[in-house]
């Protein structure tokens, strides 16, 4: 217990020496396990050592249908030792995997965002490809079978799709269409394991283009209008990415007040992404080093005053370090660390509110 309590209050003193006051995190009444990152990068032994010591327990990652079964599985076997990997490096480290499950593959549909609804053979296609992952990864899965030395985490959570109310992830964003994709997995997922939970696709919580993009509301009444979708989910996902944090009480009380509406009120919300870049413009979601890392403190502090009021099961920080050129507008210093894990200010903030030691990281040094 002393020792805990000394590695908490160093971290605290190290980030108001570094980052200004964080007296938001010293208020923290986040539940452990809470606060999970979702990353963009491949992940390395020593990536996920690190998330331990920030006191992560739970990493989102994509899980691509295209890349595992890049070939029709009756003629080519499916290829798990991408995933294989990250999951054994998550279960070395004692964190939770929550896979997003998305792509359709090329001998399915013309574009990966293409939701593999349409036809049977694509409604087939999805539904195998979500029971072999659950054989493969939930309980008695063939990977824990086969590393019986590791950590028994089996995965149980599965988020379907990602922000498929915007044109970057389905090709054309349909609530009626996409509440077919949950019927499916709903289905498919609780059928392997009943203690599945299928997660709706976290929605993207303002989108730059409303037509063709959906609104957050417009889509999630659109999805419990189809009619018959309800049973099949068990979470609703959000990616409430804002200029200011504050903003983000708007859209989490708009899709509570939804959920309220259509009788559903118990459901949980996953906010299954939440960053800001730490660069200066030129979008909205780039805030400077510090402002980065004000954004985040103020973000937790408003999931933790209401959590329980607006059932929210958990935040995954995005993203864990800074992506590679080419990615989204922001991605590329949306980190907290660097690509070289070193330290922002931002990751003081966050072990703050974990309650992780942010010595473990050497701090990164911006200008003269």
């Amino acid at each position: 217990m002393k020792r805990k309590l000394s590695t908490f209050v160093a971290a605290m003193v190290v980030a108001v020496a570094v980052t200004a006051p964080a007296s938001a995190g010293a208020h923290a009444k986040l539940p452990r396990g809470f606060v999970g990152v979702s990353t963009q990068n491949p992940n390395s032994s020593e990536d996920l050592t690190l998330m331990r010591e920030a006191g992560v327990r739970s990493i989102r990652l994509g899980l691509n249908w295209g890349e595992v079964e890049a070939d029709n599985p009756e003629y080519f076997p499916p290829d798990w030792a991408g995933f294989d990997r990250e999951v054994e490096l998550a279960a070395e480290a004692g964190i939770r995997v929550m896979p997003t499950v998305l792509g359709s593959p090329d001998w399915i549909a013309d574009e990966p965002t293409d939701l593999p609804v349409r036809t049977a053979w694509q409604r087939r296609g999805w539904t195998r490809f979500l029971r072999a992952a659950v054989r493969r990864y939930g309980p008695h899965g063939q990977f824990w079978e086969q590393h019986r030395d590791l950590r028994y985490l089996p995965i149980r959570d599965w988020e379907v799709w990602n922000e498929e109310n915007i044109v970057s992830f389905a090709t054309e964003p349909d609530p009626a269409e996409f509440a077919r994709l949950v019927r499916i997995s709903g289905r498919a997922l609780h059928a392997a394991d009943h203690r599945a939970k299928a997660i709706v696709g976290g929605l993207f919580g303002r989108p730059l283009q409303v037509p063709p993009n959906a609104a957050i509301g417009e889509f999630l009444n659109g999805l419990y209008r189809s009619g018959n979708v309800k049973r099949y989910f068990d979470g609703v996902g959000l990616h409430p990415y804002v200029a200011n944090a504050g903003a983000m009480r708007w859209q989490l009380r708009l899709l509570r007040r939804i959920m309220r509406r259509h009788h559903d009120a118990r459901t949980p919300i996953y906010v299954t992404e939440l960053g800001w870049g730490s660069r200066s413009g030129p979008t909205r979601w780039e805030r400077g080093l510090h402002g980065q890392a004000r954004q985040l403190s103020k973000a937790f502090r408003i999931l933790a005053a209401n959590r329980v009021r607006w059932r929210i099961a958990g935040a995954w920080w995005f993203s864990w370090r800074d992506g590679p050129p080419g990615s989204c507008l922001f991605c590329t210093t949306s980190g907290l660390l660097t690509t070289d894990r070193e330290a922002k200010p931002s990751w003081y903030r966050f072990n703050s509110w974990t309650g992780g030691d942010p010595r473990t990281v050497p701090r990164a040094k911006f200008g003269k």
